[in-house]
């Protein structure tokens, strides 16, 4: 448990970090705080018709299967978005790299699910996990656009950004790699509409 706890917590830094850190990099380097709030602007709206999706086939599939490659394409994207705009690529480039790190998985979620699972039948121990996850969460999001503009101003550009991605990546791994506490997948559900036969013989409702 304390290794995916462990990974967990690195993976939650960093998704408190890409948003300060793009707009600190692109800000500085075209210029433009309304480019660099725009990029950020859309990745958000890309991540929020992504991660419904991306959860959806993590509770198919399970965890490792998904989150793995899920997180790889979102790194992709941030390295994209780093090399654009240290070649000067066209703006649009930049939308279509940082809306590539849509990708990345819910790992408070995961870990959530996780605590389920291995405290199933013990509510007590379940609440004082997900009053923990509640916690990191919120320590998660606090710290890292400190941190991304702390790694900004006081290295390169760049940094919060690559940092970021390193951990995020390193964090998923250590997560994903403890297989014996993930919950096992759970198979589409199929939901069928009532027969046509089903309605015969039923009176339609009086109108009044």
């Amino acid at each position: 448990m304390r290794a995916f706890t462990a990974g967990a917590l690195l993976t939650r830094l960093p998704m408190g970090m890409f948003a300060v850190s793009a707009v600190i990099m692109i800000a500085g380097s075209r210029g433009s705080y309304a480019l660099a709030g725009a990029v950020t602007a859309t990745g958000l709206a890309v991540t929020a018709l992504v991660a419904p999706w991306t959860a959806r086939l993590v509770d198919r599939h399970g965890q490792a299967r998904v989150a793995v490659p899920a997180v790889v394409l979102a790194v992709l994207g941030s390295l994209a978005l780093v090399v654009c705009v240290r070649l000067d690529a066209p703006d649009w480039t930049l939308f279509a790299a940082y809306a590539a790190t849509a990708t990345t998985p819910n790992t408070g979620g995961m870990s959530r699910a996780r605590w389920a699972h291995l405290h199933r039948d013990d509510p007590a121990s379940l609440h004082t996990a997900n009053s923990f996850e509640q916690t990191a969460d919120e320590v998660g999001f606090t710290a890292g656009p400190v941190a991304a503009a702390l790694l900004c101003s006081a290295l390169f550009p760049e940094a919060g950004t690559l940092i970021g991605a390193a951990l995020l990546l390193t964090g998923v791994l250590i997560f994903t790699g403890r297989r014996a506490t993930e919950p096992p997948p759970v198979p589409a559900r199929r939901w069928h509409s009532p027969s046509p036969c089903s309605w015969r013989g039923r009176r339609p409702p009086r109108r009044w």
